[in-house]
């Protein structure tokens, strides 16, 4: 019999059968929440210092009082690594504003801790890259990693229609971010990426870091354009990694195939996640 795994609800790990919200939670009725998701690899759950400070940067943006600090949240996470006892799993935090007296006012929040089975995109992302539609968006509160992805998932049947993996947002001119990634380009051997009006991500902010080490990097505003005209794109996110994309809507970036700059990105991340977690290991 497969083993049941446990998750954190409001004090207590219970199967995920048991975890129920109120019809009343303001999560529900006005999408007012926040999460974070992040990977583990054995007890070590990957970059969860960045991950816990955007946690609180996105509650403190919303005026969401998280019950747990720091502290109790790696405690619950430790916790659920250890009795899940998975090689290799996801942890999903969701803070949403709890149950509501008169339909609008949040009340006590309500917390959640999945860990669950790791799911990866397939290998043929990254050997061939992927397609992104482009679609004229901007989302609400871009800082905020809000439980709110409405747009992407009225769009989702679109882009897989017109055989795209994603969509990316822009402004009609600049790009923002795709619905679950940030986005990077190389032009001239310097890798190019944006940070105003767009989440930081915590994948986004170790790839600045690990780049830097042999690479130039620019933050500034991209255009569609120059998105288009790239070198090489790639797009990143706790579970793509890095990821290659070599199509915008009908548009081939240079010849349609994952460029070497990119393969080296992804190797030399990869390097970068798993000394990390060699050092948390040790602790």
């Amino acid at each position: 019999m497969a083993q049941e795994l446990l998750h954190y609800f409001n004090g207590n790990y219970v199967p995920k059968d048991q975890i129920k919200l109120s019809i009343d939670d303001v999560g529900i009725l006005r999408g007012y929440g926040v999460f974070e998701f992040m990977q583990a690899q054995g007890t070590v759950p990957v970059f969860v210092e960045d991950h816990l400070g955007r946690l609180k940067n996105s509650a403190a943006a919303m005026n969401m009082p998280l019950p747990l600090n720091d502290q109790g949240f790696i405690g619950v996470i430790g916790e659920l690594l250890s009795l899940n006892k998975l090689a290799q799993s996801s942890i999903k935090i969701i803070v949403t504003g709890g149950n509501t007296s008169d339909g609008f006012t949040p009340g006590e929040p309500t917390v959640i801790v999945m860990n669950s089975p790791l799911s990866l995109p397939p290998e043929s992302h990254y050997t061939e890259g992927i397609s992104l539609l482009t679609h004229n968006y901007t989302r609400d509160y871009p800082s905020v990693k809000s439980t709110y992805y409405a747009k992407a998932l009225a769009l989702q049947k679109i882009w897989q229609r017109d055989n795209h993996n994603d969509v990316l947002y822009h402004d009609g001119e600049y790009i923002s971010e795709v619905s679950r990634s940030n986005v990077f380009f190389f032009k001239s051997g310097k890798l190019i990426t944006n940070e105003e009006g767009v989440l930081n991500g915590v994948t986004r902010r170790n790839v600045i870091r690990c780049a830097q080490e042999f690479l130039e990097v620019e933050l500034r505003p991209i255009k569609l354009q120059e998105l288009i005209e790239a070198d090489e794109v790639f797009m990143t996110s706790s579970t793509k990694k890095v990821m290659p994309v070599v199509k915008l809507d009908d548009h081939l970036i240079a010849d349609g195939r994952v460029g070497e700059q990119t393969r080296k990105m992804i190797n030399a991340f990869e390097e970068f996640r798993q000394a990390y977690i060699r050092s948390k290991s040790l602790v």
